[in-house]
């Protein structure tokens, strides 16, 4: 821990930053956010339009590790065209971006719940497996054989699923109140 006489006090550091500055005009209104961030040295050189352009320089530099890391984990595929990057969400993005959807939909009221009841044939396995590794990942629970039940409202999820995937005519999805015995309550 420092002592008292090391420590400047914050009046004698703004007068000496004000002393930096000179004869320069000072942005009042910008000037503590500036000093109390890490960009009080940028805002004696260059004012707040300096600030202003390295904070957008570090969110671009951000957003840039972001795409980088999302791509090298196979989420999306970045293609230049002309000046611009186009992203586009591979299946795994897709998979990862549902199941998001699916464990973040909104709590239904009390005694409410989104019902999943499926017969997808056996000419059709590899569809059946993954929807029912994304029900359980979403966070259903199997109520009975080919029947599962979430206390989140995800109706309008896993139906925009089901048309995607083209499951219609062997899955479908209902909303519930009158149950003979409930599942166990959310946790």
């Amino acid at each position: 821990m420092a002592t008292a006489s090391s420590q400047t006090p914050l009046t004698k550091a703004l007068l000496g930053f004000l002393r930096e500055l000179g004869d320069t005009a000072i942005d009042f209104v910008h000037l503590a956010e500036s000093l109390s961030s890490h960009y009080g040295s940028a805002y004696s050189r260059g004012g707040y339009e300096y600030v202003a352009e390295l904070k957008q320089l570090a969110k671009e530099q951000k957003l840039r590790q972001i795409v980088y890391a999302l791509r090298r984990s196979k989420y999306i595929k970045a293609a230049k065209v002309g000046s611009r990057f186009m992203l586009e969400l591979t299946e795994k993005g897709k998979a990862a971006t549902l199941l998001h959807q699916l464990r973040t939909s909104p709590w239904h009221r009390e005694n409410t719940y989104t019902i999943v009841i499926f017969d997808i044939p056996e000419t059709q396995r590899a569809a059946r497996l993954q929807f029912r590794q994304l029900l359980k990942a979403g966070g259903f629970k199997l109520l009975q054989h080919s029947v599962w039940i979430s206390q989140r409202d995800s109706y309008k999820v896993v139906a925009d699923f089901i048309t995607r995937l083209r499951l219609k005519r062997w899955v479908n999805v209902y909303h519930a109140t009158d149950l003979l015995h409930s599942p166990p309550k959310k946790t």
